[in-house]
């Protein structure tokens, strides 16, 4: 098996397990009787709009990674299926990228326990989690995402992957700050105070202790 083939692989494995790791911990917390697919029934038209728009990218994203790790003969955007990047040396460092995604990923799953939901739950939005993963960024699944974006392109090098990561970047950020609204209202000061403390991405590593705050 040639070098790239079996990055091809690795890419589709780290596909897999991301999907299992989301699927596995939503029939879980469901047959615990909680609702983790949530419709904010508060957005506005715009707002709606922009998650459509954001489910597409992503439901592109994945179909693409398929097409060319696997590969099939059909791109949903042909004139985009263009290698950029093909060095080993590349390759490997997206792999290790896709591993820290994929850890971060589970990490924050974990940490949140019954307060994860995909979408913003006003009926029963669960406790504010602050520990764990969450002590070094309040949105880890967003930056974990964020992360196997980043990785998909290193490992196929594909135009497509740079193409659409600006987009969904954007869409992901809009959905965090919206996120950080509902949080601001629900939690108040305890929420502020973690804002406080812990970036919206990263924290950085002399602080953020009286700089941040609910936006």
């Amino acid at each position: 098996m040639s070098a790239a083939r079996l990055f091809d692989w690795l890419q589709l494995g780290a596909l897999a397990c991301l999907g299992c790791l989301a699927t596995g911990r939503a029939l879980a917390l469901y047959c615990r009787g909680v609702r983790v697919l949530v419709a904010d029934r508060q957005r506005s038209p715009a707002e709606m709009a922009r998650d459509l728009l954001l489910v597409i990218c992503l439901l592109l994203w994945v179909y693409e990674t398929v097409a060319s790790a696997w590969p099939l003969p059909v791109h949903a955007v042909p004139w985009l299926d263009v290698v950029l990047v093909d060095a080993v040396a590349v390759k490997a460092a997206g792999a290790a990228v896709l591993v820290a995604a994929i850890a971060v990923y589970g990490l924050a799953v974990r940490a949140m326990g019954n307060s994860w939901r995909m979408g913003i739950d006003r009926r029963t939005p669960g406790a504010l989690v602050t520990g764990g993963v969450f002590a070094c960024t309040r949105n880890p699944i967003y930056l974990s995402l964020e992360l196997f974006g980043l990785g998909t392109f290193l490992v196929l090098g594909r135009l497509t992957f740079l193409a659409i990561a600006p987009l969904v970047a954007v869409l992901l950020d809009d959905q965090i700050r919206r996120e950080e609204r509902f949080l601001a209202e629900v939690y108040g000061e305890p929420y502020r105070e973690y804002c406080a403390r812990v970036g919206r991405y990263v924290t950085l590593p002399f602080g953020r202790r009286g700089r941040g705050r609910a936006s």
